[in-house]
């Protein structure tokens, strides 16, 4: 008789519960519609010249970089589930970008295996970080880190949705679920402030990015505390020992002399220079620096075609290029 009511019990408790694995049907109709009302021509696709946003929003949005949106990109929550599509090969390590929101994504990062990201178990792009801290508790649980019921664009920075640079997200530039922007604007305005999207007060990265990585504190990084691929990991460990010490993850970010003089290195510090400049301006008009926010310095890779070399001397360069391009570019900051 209790096994029977029992029975009865987790049945009714079961068909009240709801389902929290994706977005109600009137809140993904309307994504639909928006994606739809993209596609002007109605062939199935938005190109960039249909896509009402930014660039680099298009580029994030576009995950087989073939210049158009279609099919599950243009699917209201839709997620990338590609293997290690984040992978570093620049050296970003700890701003480098997350694609891949799988639960064994997320078992991978959790060392402690308390069932929540601390900011020290972040290594990605700290921005990140705060948009996904959903409810702004320091930590990262497993639903805020799947999205469960949310398309909330989270691969789109602040920066990448404010397509008009006044500092606010409107309803119009927001391509998420509408629910979802009602719910952070707390002041009822019908815009989303950096405040309102990000979190205010917060710390941007973890105080030292290699204690983060040497989870056992032996003083190394093997490669099952690496969290990116094995060619990433194999192309910093110079000594070939198979672990990473500090000065082997740190050097990454500073190209020898040799690389600079690369073909592809040279190639890509061009493109920099050109794009750094333009950013530079652009931010200028705005008198909005913001440095630390260009996609492009992060991918590092516009341009890039596997002929010129290496992509990560390519990487190298251009960063140099357009961080220096920038700086002249934008001027004196007042």
């Amino acid at each position: 008789m209790r096994a029977a009511f029992c029975a009865t019990l987790l049945v009714l408790i079961g068909a009240a519960t709801p389902d929290l694995t994706a977005a109600p049907p009137q809140a993904r109709s309307t994504q639909a519609e928006r994606f739809r009302a993209m596609d002007r021509d109605g062939d199935g696709v938005v190109t960039r010249a249909e896509w009402q946003g930014s660039d680099r929003s298009f580029d994030v949005h576009d995950w087989n970089r073939d210049g158009v949106l279609s099919g599950d990109e243009l699917r209201p929550g839709a997620r990338r589930r590609e293997p290690w599509p984040d992978d570093p090969d620049e050296a970003t390590v700890g701003t480098s970008e997350l694609s891949d929101w799988t639960p064994e994504r997320f078992a991978d990062l959790d060392h402690n295996r308390d069932g929540r990201l601390s900011r020290d178990e972040w290594h990605f792009d700290p921005e990140l970080f705060r948009r996904v801290d959903r409810n702004h508790d320091g930590s990262v649980s497993r639903g805020e880190f799947l999205g469960v019921g949310d398309d909330d664009d989270r691969n789109d920075r602040f920066s990448d949705l404010d397509v008009n640079g006044d500092a606010r997200i409107s309803g119009a530039e927001w391509h998420g679920d509408p629910r979802l922007f009602g719910t952070m604007d707390t002041n009822r305005d019908g815009f989303l402030s950096r405040a309102e999207l990000l979190g205010a007060g917060e710390d941007d990265a973890p105080t030292d990015l290699f204690a983060s990585l040497d989870v056992n504190r032996d003083g190394l990084i093997a490669l099952n505390e690496w969290h990116w691929s094995r060619a990433s990991f194999d192309r910093r460990d110079r000594n070939r020992d198979g672990n990473l010490s500090r000065d082997e993850l740190s050097s990454a970010a500073h190209p020898s002399t040799d690389v600079q003089q690369t073909p592809a290195y040279r190639t890509g510090y061009t493109r920099g220079l050109e794009d750094g400049r333009a950013a530079g301006r652009e931010d200028r008009t705005r008198n909005n620096w913001d440095l630390d926010g260009q996609r492009e310095l992060q991918q590092a890779d516009a341009g890039y075609v596997p002929g010129v070399g290496p992509r990560s001397e390519y990487q190298a360069g251009y960063r140099e290029g357009f961080t220096r391009a920038y700086r002249e570019g934008f001027g004196p900051r007042r």
